[in-house]
């Protein structure tokens, strides 16, 4: 018997690549479909063929866990784009392969 959990992420704070990233991680255990319903992701979590109870469990923890740490990474990376942008272009400037 399959084990099963919906999960739901408000698409205000959550982006959807964020939980794309999260289910890839989490393929080796669960099963996981991802539908946007009135701005709202509804992630619907199952097991894969072999899990047990126990397993099952930890992976949807570690799944959480996942999407949160992703969201995080995601945001902070959009925040510092500009400064990384000015780094790379300054740095770029004093090699000589772009002409004044």
């Amino acid at each position: 018997m399959a084990l099963s959990d919906t999960l739901v992420f408000d698409e205000r704070l959550y982006d959807a690549q964020v939980l794309q990233k999260a289910a890839y991680r989490s393929i080796n255990s669960l099963m996981v479909d991802i539908a946007l319903d009135g701005g709202q992701f509804v992630c619907t979590l199952s097991s894969n063929i072999g899990v047990d109870e126990p397993s099952y469990r930890s992976a949807v923890q570690e799944f959480k866990k996942d999407v949160l740490d992703y969201q995080l990474r995601h945001r902070l990376n959009a925040e510092t784009q500009p400064i990384k942008n000015l780094i790379l272009g300054l740095a770029f400037s004093k090699t000589g392969l772009i002409s004044e």
